[in-house]
């Protein structure tokens, strides 16, 4: 069985029996959710949402805030990185930082 892993999704793959020539498919253990390709924003755009003045400071929120929003995605040191809006929004109404 060939197993290919991105993040938490697990996507299996067939296997051929050579002696048999059946092919059999493993179901899903999870599946990696949807996401609405508008919601993403980069830094600049969280930076904006939380009225921060630099788009820097975001990344010293995830240093300074445990329960600051982690990216979906992330390419990297000096990288891009992306947030979902619903999830910065939400953090933002629940934590205000420096009350």
């Amino acid at each position: 069985m060939l197993e290919h892993r991105r993040g938490r999704s697990f996507v299996y793959s067939f296997r051929l029996t050579a002696a048999r020539g059946v092919v059999k498919r493993y179901s899903l253990k999870t599946v990696t959710p949807r996401v609405n390709t508008e919601d993403l924003i980069d830094a600049h755009g969280v930076a904006a949402l939380l009225r921060l003045s630099h788009a820097n400071s975001v990344i010293t929120y995830l240093r300074r805030y445990p329960n600051f929003p982690r990216p979906v995605i992330d390419l990297g040191s000096h990288r891009v990185k992306l947030w979902l809006r619903p999830d910065i929004e939400r953090w933002a109404r629940t934590y205000r930082p420096g009350s």
